[in-house]
């Protein structure tokens, strides 16, 4: 369902102006920094250096390097899109 209406965005515009009808500020910007860390990962930083770099704490850092490694094939799929 969520998909369906997502989809449904005619413009980027729109696609914006359903994210921020959706997710909070504070959501959103996880989000983005979730795939900061992923690429920071994907690139070879250590956790240390990806706290650093997003910034985050150690702890996001462990938890972004977790899903990234259960997920690494996906992650990267997605990575390259998000690259562009």
């Amino acid at each position: 369902m969520l998909y369906q209406l997502f989809q449904s965005s005619l413009s980027e515009q729109e696609f914006n102006e359903l994210l921020h009808l959706t997710f909070t500020e504070h959501e959103r910007d996880m989000m983005l920094e979730r795939w900061r860390i992923f690429d920071a990962f994907d690139r070879g930083c250590s956790q240390r250096e990806v706290a650093k770099e997003v910034p985050c704490s150690i702890v996001t850092a462990t938890r972004g390097a977790k899903v990234f490694r259960e997920n690494k094939e996906a992650v990267q799929k997605y990575l390259e899109r998000w690259r562009q």
